[in-house]
């Protein structure tokens, strides 16, 4: 196993763009960390960076205790798996699976047919190995991708979008394989991805970009219950972000006043402030602090309804299994179910 050490990259495409802008970050040995975030932020051009095809303005990139700058990609021990799968077409499924052990040899003292066989077990894919990769689906073409990057048994492990062309379902599927064989392997994994679902779902650890910069890093459920910032509540899952005002309280926590409706929490901020209103944080009826909305319209989810509200000219979503009919209607808000946030 490796870690990846990130010290203050820059990397800067002319005068005015800069794509990463001072990112550190540590990613523990054997841990499966993901950079997601909107389009253009930095997430894949830090990954280049971290793979080699990208050179630094200014910072270092350190595997374990051996820094990589100036590393070309083929010594830098690594798998890559793209958003285009990047087979070759006129080879099979186990030349291509194969291709990486022309230049290394298999791990493990093996020979290059059980390393192939191995893999394509582990992908499952086994019996596929003479057929050609257009006879495959998308998601057995993505899994053959993935098995060639394994092939050589490298220390890390980079994903860039590699699910962002399949249906949903797929994709559902897939990161699940991707994550059973991740730990399988215990191999250090960075996996881009603009969708924040997915990255909620396959991380150990989530870091969110910006305009180039990592603007919070954590557990995902710490990153969607705990956002850092206005952008991050927003971004991540969907959220209810108004604006309020906040006084503290003489006893302790502060008042937050939004659309005329007061709430009592417990951080300590005064003057303006974003308040973060989980729609599943919110359900139709008395209780706790309540406040009046209209009920327009709603959709159905499967095994939840999302209700869209008007709130004093503001859109709210409610998270509830029973909706009520359009119309007036009141909505109380759970305990710790309000997240304060600079403005």
């Amino acid at each position: 196993m490796t870690s990846v050490e990130l010290q203050g990259l820059v990397r800067a495409f002319g005068s005015t763009t800069t794509a990463v802008d001072d990112v550190s970050v540590s990613i523990a040995d054997g841990e499966f960390f993901t950079l997601v975030g909107p389009s253009g932020c930095g997430k894949t051009t830090t990954l280049r960076l971290i793979a080699g095809f990208e050179t630094p303005d200014r910072g270092e990139i350190v595997f374990g205790d051996r820094s990589v700058s100036g590393v070309p990609p083929e010594d830098r021990d690594v798998g890559i798996v793209f958003q285009s799968y990047a087979l070759f077409p006129h080879m099979t499924v186990r030349e291509n699976v194969a291709y990486g052990l022309r230049f290394r040899e298999p791990p493990g003292g093996a020979s290059t047919e059980e390393r192939v066989s191995e893999l394509l077990s582990l992908v499952d894919l086994a019996g596929t190995g003479d057929r050609e990769p257009a006879a495959l689906s998308g998601g057995q073409q993505q899994r053959v991708a993935l098995a060639r990057a394994l092939a050589p048994g490298p220390s890390v492990l980079l994903l860039d979008e590699p699910m962002s062309a399949l249906d949903a379902r797929l994709r559902d599927r897939l990161r699940g394989t991707i994550k059973e064989i991740q730990r399988e392997l215990d191999i250090t994994t960075v996996y881009v991805t603009h969708d924040q679902a997915e990255a909620l779902s396959i991380s150990d650890r989530v870091a969110v970009m910006r305009d180039g910069a990592v603007v919070q890093v954590g557990t995902p459920e710490a990153v969607y219950r705990e956002p850092s910032s206005r952008f991050v509540a927003e971004f991540v899952g969907e959220n209810n972000v108004v604006s309020g005002t906040a006084v503290p309280l003489e006893t302790g926590g502060s008042s937050v006043s939004v659309n005329g409706v007061t709430f009592e929490v417990s951080e300590c901020v005064t003057g303006d402030v974003a308040v973060g209103l989980r729609p599943e944080a919110l359900s139709f009826g008395s209780g706790g602090v309540g406040f009046d909305v209209t009920v327009e319209r709603t959709a159905f989810r499967g095994d939840t309804y999302t209700v869209y509200c008007d709130w004093a000219g503001t859109e709210l979503l409610v998270t509830t299994p029973d909706p009520p009919d359009r119309g007036p209607a009141t909505v109380s808000v759970a305990s710790g179910g309000i997240d304060v946030l600079p403005e």
